[in-house]
């Protein structure tokens, strides 16, 4: 997680591990600092762990910027997301996301 922090720009970020019945993470942005939960039921596979962080790192990277006020921006918030997703994994992780 914390070379992904170095990358986005992403300095404090609080961690929880719970048991969730029905989300695999998820971040309160609201809170200070934003905190990720992951589902400890994932915990076992790093690969997945990995994915999950760097997605609500992403989230958290996106959220982070005011949006803007000259127009429409040329990229939606998913097209943004998707792109810098598919940079750090080079599309190899994609699969992993696509099982949840």
């Amino acid at each position: 997680m914390e070379k992904y922090k170095i990358y986005l720009g992403v300095k404090d970020v609080g961690l929880v591990v719970g048991p969730y019945k029905t989300r695999d993470a998820f971040t309160n942005l609201s809170s200070s600092p934003p905190t990720i939960y992951l589902n400890e039921y994932l915990i076992d596979d790093e690969e997945v762990v990995e994915y999950l962080l760097l997605q609500e790192l992403i989230h958290i990277k996106l959220n982070s910027y005011p949006p803007t006020r000259y127009g429409t921006p040329s990229l939606s918030y998913a097209e943004k997301f998707d792109n810098i997703l598919h940079f750090y994994t080079k599309g190899e992780m994609k699969r992993l996301g696509k099982r949840w």
